[in-house]
């Protein structure tokens, strides 16, 4: 019997050894790691108090006028700041192979906080995992919102890519994308919003139980030529009962879509994209929804209605040597509701907006990791006196203009 017993000892530790050789000749898995990042210094002049936030990092447009007794305005003053968290630190991985895919990930985060009381703090801007087979790619994590085409995004001087006419969020989500030739990709995405959510309460979409759902088609290399339109849909539930302490679960639908286009002719680059929707307060954009007029009833429930937005712009660019001059433009329009309107506190950004548009050329120079950029920026904002009852402007006041001056310093790595 000890003999027996010996001999399954023997051959137990034989396993074991065997096993550890196996695991020891098998190759581990590879982790390869790339930080990139830059040190950014910004020094900016206004000269009109504006919709702005981060130290007036985070620009949007001037505010509306505002009058004393005498008729000078209190928002028309020079401003001045000098800023650096918007440098930026991130990391790239790329690792073995899963599922047949090839897999990465990448970590990014600046220093301007989720808000003012937070500047210069750490922000998540990106954190997400990449899977890539030979025709499909699927991402999973937070990124740009899958409204955003990566290649056709503005390249201003300023942080924001020419925000509020180009769309600015980064969600968590789950994106797939499949590659029907080597020039078209269809995208299929599900997006839940992170820092950048809409106006309203902010638990309005979580309460809804759905996703951001959104669709995007493109044909082009992405390097020369890119064009493509995308569409979407969003639930919000703002509230689970109302004021009156009924239970409630009135939910409101809003869609969007765009277009895109980008293309490089040599050392030229043109980017132009429109985007039209309702309630674009997600993406940055002036809009938002409130209260179907009448639907009220006597236990404080209420149907919701959208506004609904368009906004255009386009950004023209040309390199030589180390020099890039460019010029970006955009224009933005509050369209008013499909029903009758009443608006409802926090639940808009700006509706009282008729429209805002931009200037803004700039220059920069470039020398190995060294880039010095001088950008001009006019927002001019046109504000409503008198809408009808669907909020359709009618009359406006005159247009407010702020003159901004921008010169970044930059180290990239």
């Amino acid at each position: 019997m000890r003999k027996i017993s010996k001999i399954l000892l023997g051959a137990v530790v034989l396993l074991f050894i065997q096993e550890a050789i196996a695991q020891e000749q098998q190759p581990k898995p590879k982790f390869e790691f790339k930080p990139y990042g830059f040190i950014a210094y910004d020094l900016f002049v206004d000269t009109y108090k504006s919709v702005d936030s981060k130290d007036g990092e985070s620009y949007l447009y001037p505010l509306s006028p505002d009058f004393d007794k005498n008729g000078k305005d209190y928002n028309k003053r020079t401003m001045l700041e000098m800023t650096n968290f918007t440098s930026r630190l991130g990391l790239k991985i790329a690792g073995p192979d899963i599922f047949g895919a090839k897999s990465n990930g990448q970590f990014e985060m600046d220093f301007m906080g989720t808000k003012q009381d937070y500047i210069q703090l750490f922000t998540l801007r990106h954190a997400f995992i990449n899977l890539k087979w030979e025709k499909s790619e699927l991402i999973i994590g937070q990124t740009w919102h899958p409204i955003i085409a990566n290649e056709v995004a503005p390249s201003t001087v300023s942080f924001g890519a020419g925000v509020p006419f180009h769309p600015l969020n980064r969600s968590a989500q789950i994106k797939y994308t499949y590659h029907i030739s080597p020039l078209f990709r269809l995208t299929a995405a599900t997006a839940f919003y992170g820092g950048h959510k809409p106006s309203g309460p902010a638990v309005a979409q979580r309460y809804s139980g759905k996703p951001d759902v959104h669709f995007q088609l493109s044909v082009g290399n992405r390097k020369e030529f890119l064009a493509g339109f995308s569409a979407g849909y969003k639930w919000l539930t703002p509230r689970l009962k109302t004021d009156s302490s009924y239970v409630t679960s009135k939910t409101i639908g809003s869609y969007d879509v765009n277009a895109f286009i980008m293309f490089k002719p040599a050392s030229t680059s043109i980017k132009a994209e429109v985007v039209y929707g309702q309630n674009l307060s997600y993406i940055s954009m002036i809009g938002g929804y409130g209260m179907k007029t009448g639907s009220n009833n006597e236990q404080g429930d209420f149907d919701y209605t959208n506004l609904k937005t368009v906004s255009v712009w386009c950004d023209i660019q040309q390199e030589i040597s180390n020099w890039t001059i460019a010029v970006f433009t955009g224009y933005q329009k509050l369209l008013g509701a499909d029903d009758k309107y009443t608006t409802i506190k926090d639940y808009n950004r700006d509706d009282n907006l008729s429209n805002i548009i931009r200037v803004s050329p700039r220059v920069v120079y470039k020398v190995d990791a060294f880039s010095l950029g001088l950008e001009y920026i006019l927002t001019k904002a046109v504000y409503g006196s008198a809408w009808d009852s669907n909020h359709k402007v009618k009359e406006t006041l005159d247009p407010v203009s702020n003159n901004r001056v921008l010169l970044r310093v930059a180290y990239t790595f």
